[in-house]
């Protein structure tokens, strides 16, 4: 069965069936395109591609129903009306882009339909209209993908490959999540959640990988998928879909390494494991940085120091300088930009502190049980025991919400010594009988000795952190979503000095 067979079977069942299955209006030309509007404009994907729409010479507009940093300040910056939801943004479109987010019934969805409007996904968007003939370098994978993403494009910029990119996230230090070039390559981060509400294939399937990187592959979505088998079938079909061409980094430390016997292209794993064609293994520290040495098919590297902590950090540098080499990049370059890169906006970002009390404020992405374990353990390894890690989360995502995770989460928050749980939101697409059980969670917590508290609102927690806060406290907000804007909320409470 083709991916688009399998993947279009998901649709059967689903509210308002027709409205999925209509048929499309073609899809122009790019150069029959003056006019594109963008639907949810201020996704993390969706924002960046405005921008490089507009940089081929697309006059874009927009709409969303929330507007936050960092995607923002990418409308801004690019002079774009942030636009509420409306039939009347299409009517002066000659395409219209419909972000993931968004159903059959959304204002601009039906009206697009209605006008009979030409409408595509994003990543039909950056197929057709952006990308052009690059040679183009995918990022996958359950884990990792943003700071793998943001990595390789500072290791191709910095060693003068000019390529164009884009990436759901914006590196630390930088104010860009994109770029288009004369380049051989394009860089982008490829996600596995399904494309739009009209086409259930997973967007990295539209991206016609030339190297692929798979970092781990690990049941999420449940949404979407039914289960790990069903999850995996995604990956089998991107990795069997690939020319021969091209290269697969496989991570050699967990399921991704399945995936080998489908590669079609070749396939190169890296890892710690002593069966990796890349290895890496530590050295040690030197200070703040972490000292790794790679070798490739048993012949040293060399030595890379990275400020970046914990072990999935190593694991995502280890496939960047893969890919890297695979595209004819000098390693000592790599090892210049790995010892000054950071990692992302919203990757274990500080955002403020006070220096009087040494209490620090950290954003983090986390929001799937084993990205909470790996973000919590790389804060319990950065900062002595005198510290206090608080760890402050939203289950926001249509996953995290659920009770797949329900039994997963509390042992995710072992290395916190006091745990804030927002209790999540119900929305329209959410089931009663399989919404989560915050109290449950909250209680399974505490059975692991860990405090544990539960909130409905962003008041009532800081309420609570105001009167519970302890000098060397380490707060670490952790959401896929902009936490109704937490983190600003607790800069002005305990008025910390943002960085």
């Amino acid at each position: 069965m083709t991916s688009e067979a399998y993947f279009s079977q998901k649709i059967t069942g689903l509210a308002h069936e027709d409205a999925r299955r209509a048929v499309r209006p073609v899809i122009p030309n790019p150069s029959d395109v003056k006019r594109i509007h963008i639907s949810a404009i201020c996704g993390k994907a969706m924002a960046p591609l405005a921008g490089l729409l507009v940089a081929k010479g697309y006059a874009v507009t927009g709409s969303d129903s929330t507007y936050a940093p960092p995607m923002s300040d990418v409308i801004s910056a690019l002079g774009i009306v942030e636009n509420e939801f409306s039939a009347s943004n299409v009517e002066n479109a000659d395409l219209v882009v419909v972000g993931n987010a968004l159903g059959p019934a959304n204002l601009e969805a039906v009206a697009a339909r209605e006008l009979g409007k030409p409408y595509i996904s994003i990543a039909e968007a950056l197929s057709i209209f952006v990308m052009d003939e690059q040679e183009r370098i995918v990022v996958s994978g359950t884990h990792g993908k943003t700071t793998t993403t943001g990595l390789l494009i500072k290791l191709f910029l910095d060693a003068g490959a000019d390529p164009s990119f884009l990436v759901g996230g914006v590196v630390q230090g930088e104010n860009t999540a994109y770029a288009t070039s004369a380049g051989k390559s394009f860089l982008i981060e490829g996600d596995e959640y399904d494309t739009a509400y009209f086409d259930k294939r997973p967007k990295f399937l539209h991206y016609q990988a030339n190297h692929l990187i798979v970092t781990s592959m690990e049941l999420d979505h449940t949404d979407i998928y039914s289960g790990l088998e069903d999850y995996t079938q995604a990956f089998k079909y991107l990795v069997s879909e690939m020319p021969a061409d091209g290269s697969v980094l496989l991570c050699a430390d967990n399921e991704a390494a399945s995936l080998k016997p489908h590669c079609v292209a070749k396939a190169i794993t890296y890892g710690f494991s002593e069966d990796a064609d890349l290895q890496v293994t530590h050295e040690g520290r030197e200070g703040a940085l972490q000292l790794l040495r790679f070798t490739l098919h048993g012949k040293d590297l060399g030595q890379v120091k990275t400020p970046l902590t914990g072990e999935y950090n190593c694991l995502n540098i280890a496939c960047s300088i893969g890919v890297a080499l695979q595209n004819g990049l000098p390693f000592e370059s790599l090892v210049k930009t790995i010892s000054t890169f950071t990692g992302m906006k919203k990757r274990q970002e500080l955002l403020a502190k006070d220096e009087e009390s040494g209490v620090e404020l950290i954003d983090d992405y986390a929001h799937h049980p084993t990205a909470v374990t790996a973000t919590l353990e790389g804060m319990r390894n950065r900062y002595p025991k005198s510290h206090r890690i608080v760890a402050i989360f939203e289950p926001r995502s249509n996953s995290s919400r659920r009770k797949s995770f329900e039994n997963d989460y509390p042992n995710s928050f072992k290395d916190a010594d006091l745990v804030v749980l927002k209790i999540p939101p119900f929305r329209d697409n959410d089931n009663r009988d399989d919404f989560m059980d915050s109290e449950k969670v909250r209680q399974m917590i505490e059975d692991l000795g860990v405090s544990a508290h539960l909130f409905e609102t962003n008041e009532q927690i800081l309420t609570f952190l105001q009167s519970d806060r302890q000098d060397k406290d380490v707060l670490i907000t952790m959401s896929n979503g902009h936490f109704d804007h937490i983190q600003d909320q607790i800069i002005a409470q305990m008025n910390l000095a943002k960085v």
